[in-house]
C-alpha cells in the first residue's frame, strides 16, 4: 500500500475510536460494573462492552498505521509538544470544572502536581502511556522497516501477539476443579500455562499491527468482514458473560485491551475501513472528517466533564442499572458532540498559544544572535 497518501480511512477510524471511548465510559459511569451479571439487559451491555473496548487498541494501531515511516529527527519530536499542550489545556479545563461544579479547592502546588502525575484530566492515563510510545516510535520503525520481507514482518507481529495477547485466553482457567467450569465466577483461580510477563507491552503489538496493515493491508470481502466482526463481538461478549455470571463483572485478561478478542476485532475494524473506496467522496466531506478527527484527542480528555455532569442526572432519575441501557442512544451521542465542540474551542486557544510561543521563540533567537 502507498504509505504516503492520506485517506479518510484513518480519520474515520480515529473518530470511531473516540466514539467507542465515550461508549465504554457509558458502562463505566452507569453502574454496570457493580451490577450482578444476570438477565438479558446485562448480557446486551456485556456484548456492547466487548465491541467498545477496541477504543484504545484502535488508537494504538492507528499510530502504527500513520507513523510507520517516521524517522529520528528534531521535527518529529517537536510534535510531542503539541500533544502535551493539548493535555495541559484539557487538564486546566477539567480542573476548572471540578473547582467550580464540585467545589474542589486545590492550591497552586496541587494543580501543578496533578498536571505532572497525569490526574489533572481524569482520562489522561492514555497520554502518560502514549508519551513513552511516541518517544520509542523512531526506534520501533528502524526495527520494523529493516526486516527484509513480508514473511518476517508477519512473524514479528505474531511473536508480539503470542507474548502479549495469547495468555489472555490460555492462562485464565482453573485446571484443578471440574465444577469451576460450570460457574467460573465462583473462584478466581487460574493456572499459568505459557509465559505472561510481556502482556503489559501490548501497545507495541498494536503499533506493529498498524505498521503491517499500512504496508500490506488485509484484503477481505466486506460481507465476510462484517460477519466476522459480529461473530467475534458476540463470542467476546458471551465469553465475558460466562466468566462473570452470577457475580459482578470480573476483570480479566480476556476482557482487557491486550485480549486476543480485542486484537482480532481491531484488525477487522481496520480492514473494513481501509478496504472501502473513498475515490468518490467529496473533497469537502473528506476535509470535514479530517478536521473532526484532529479534535478527537482533546475531545477524549474533555469528555470527562460531560460524563461527570450527565451521568449524575441519569443516576438520580433512573435508579436501576438495567433500565439505564436505553439512555445510551441519548447520552453517548450528546457527550460525543459536546466533547468535540469543547475540543474545537480548546483548539482555537491552543492555536493562539502556539502562535505566541512561535513569536516569542523567534524574538529570543533574534536577540541572542544580534
Amino acid at each position: 500500500m502507498n504509505s504516503s497518501k492520506r485517506t479518510p480511512a484513518a480519520d474515520l477510524i480515529r473518530i470511531l475510536a473516540f466514539f467507542f471511548v465515550v461508549s465504554v465510559h457509558f458502562l463505566l459511569n452507569n453502574g454496570f460494573y457493580s451490577q450482578l451479571m444476570m438477565g438479558k439487559r446485562m448480557l446486551v451491555m456485556t456484548i456492547m462492552r466487548a465491541l467498545f473496548m477496541n477504543c484504545v487498541p484502535l488508537f494504538l494501531t492507528l499510530s502504527g498505521y500513520l507513523l510507520c515511516k517516521k524517522q529520528l529527527s528534531g521535527k518529529y519530536y517537536s510534535k510531542l509538544l503539541k500533544i502535551i499542550l493539548t493535555y495541559v489545556l484539557a487538564s486546566f479545563a477539567c480542573m476548572g470544572y471540578a473547582m467550580i461544579a464540585q467545589r474542589q479547592l486545590w492550591p497552586f502546588k496541587v494543580i501543578i502536581l496533578k498536571l505532572l502525575d497525569f490526574t489533572g484530566a481524569p482520562y489522561s492515563w492514555y497520554i502518560e502511556m502514549y508519551i513513552g510510545l511516541f518517544l520509542l516510535i523512531p526506534f520501533l520503525n528502524i526495527l520494523y522497516n529493516n526486516i527484509p520481507s513480508q514473511k518476517w514482518k508477519l512473524c514479528l507481529v505474531i511473536t508480539f501477539i503470542v507474548l502479549t495477547s495469547l495468555p489472555s485466553v490460555v492462562n485464565e482457567y482453573n485446571l484443578h476443579s471440574l465444577s469451576w467450569w460450570k460457574q467460573p465466577s465462583s473462584a478466581i483461580v487460574a493456572n499459568k500455562i505459557i509465559p505472561a510477563w510481556w502482556v503489559g507491552f501490548y501497545p507495541l503489538t498494536y503499533y506493529f499491527i498498524g505498521c503491517y496493515l499500512r504496508e500490506y493491508g488485509l484484503r477481505i470481502k466486506r460481507l465476510l468482514n462484517l460477519i466476522l466482526l459480529l461473530g467475534v463481538t458476540l463470542l467476546a461478549g458471551i465469553y465475558s458473560w460466562w466468566r462473570s455470571y452470577g457475580s459482578v463483572f470480573i476483570w480479566g485478561a480476556w476482557s482487557e485491551y491486550q485480549s486476543l478478542f480485542n486484537m482480532a476485532l481491531t484488525v477487522l475494524v481496520f480492514a473494513f475501513f481501509i478496504n472501502l473506496n473513498y475515490e468518490r467522496a467529496p473533497a469537502k466531506l473528506n476535509l470535514f472528517i479530517q478536521r473532526l478527527s484532529e479534535l478527537c484527542l482533546g475531545a477524549y480528555l474533555l469528555s470527562w466533564i460531560f460524563d461527570n455532569k450527565l451521568y449524575q442526572i441519569l443516576l438520580e432519575r433512573v435508579p436501576f442499572v438495567i433500565y439505564r441501557l436505553e439512555y445510551y442512544i441519548i447520552i453517548v451521542p450528546l457527550v460525543f458532540v459536546l466533547s468535540l465542540l469543547a475540543s474545537f474551542l480548546l483548539s482555537k486557544i491552543q492555536l493562539c498559544l502556539e502562535k505566541l510561543f512561535s513569536i516569542a521563540y523567534r524574538f529570543i533567537i533574534k536577540k541572542t544572535s544580534d
